[in-house]
């Protein structure tokens, strides 16, 4: 069986982003739109549907390791010789993202778009400050969105991983 579950690690744009909460990647796009065409003379239904919108692959995450380095590395900002970090102006980003899942298959996503869209889990004693994100999956120059490769697969190359 074939079952992709658990998150080992996420990589965007070749640098592995920290801690993730235990909710993960949660689904936040959209479905496509389609538009019935209807004709006088058929009574039965739709004689032709046209897509109007073809929706947008795209997760919610909230990123709880919140070091200076990651967060500079990710996103941006600037890290300071105290390790003080102060977040950019524009809080998004694109790239390659792969989210290495327990199950040991990488799922690709050739142009990743990453958006800061909040601060999340509150300041108390009961859970960790976290900066939720967006990921909105795009086309790349090729017109690929995604792809999910095998345990032991290489996503940079599609061959096999060479221990060595």
């Amino acid at each position: 069986m074939d079952f992709i579950y658990g998150i080992a690690a996420v990589k965007f744009g070749g640098k592995t982003l920290g801690y993730i909460d235990q909710n993960g990647f949660q689904p936040a796009g959209t479905a496509p739109t389609r538009t019935p065409i209807y004709a006088a003379q058929v009574k039965s239904g739709p004689v032709l549907t046209l897509t109007s919108n073809p929706g947008q692959t795209a997760f919610n995450i909230t990123l709880i390791e919140l070091n200076s380095e990651g967060l500079t590395d990710v996103i941006g900002g600037t890290k300071d010789a105290n390790g003080n970090w102060e977040p950019p102006e524009k809080g998004e980003k694109t790239g390659v993202m792969d989210i290495v899942t327990d199950s040991g298959h990488t799922l690709r996503f050739y142009k990743a778009h990453l958006s800061w869209s909040d601060f999340a889990n509150g300041l108390n004693n009961q859970n960790v400050l976290g900066i939720q994100f967006r990921v909105e999956v795009e086309k790349d120059a090729d017109g690929k969105t995604w792809k999910k490769f095998q345990p032991g697969i290489d996503p940079a190359t599609g061959s096999p991983v060479v221990e060595g």
